[in-house]
């Protein structure tokens, strides 16, 4: 007989799959996710654009920016 000592590790509980309707909104949710931020950054690029251009042409004309 071996002596084993402490608890029995119950270890990490098994994943169930998910229901094929399920995965697919969720896949679809995903995609609709990463368009909204490509959008959004595109969006944000265009704005620091726009930005820089207002800018140098304050500092070309002299006036101050608030």
């Amino acid at each position: 007989m071996t002596e084993r000592r402490g608890r029995k590790s119950t270890g990490r509980p098994r994943k169930q799959p998910l229901d094929k309707s399920v995965e697919e909104d969720l896949i679809a949710e995903n995609q609709r996710l990463k368009e909204r931020i490509q959008y959004l950054e595109a969006e944000n690029e265009y704005i620091k654009k726009l930005s820089a251009l207002v800018y140098a042409e304050e500092q070309k004309s002299g006036k101050k920016r608030k």
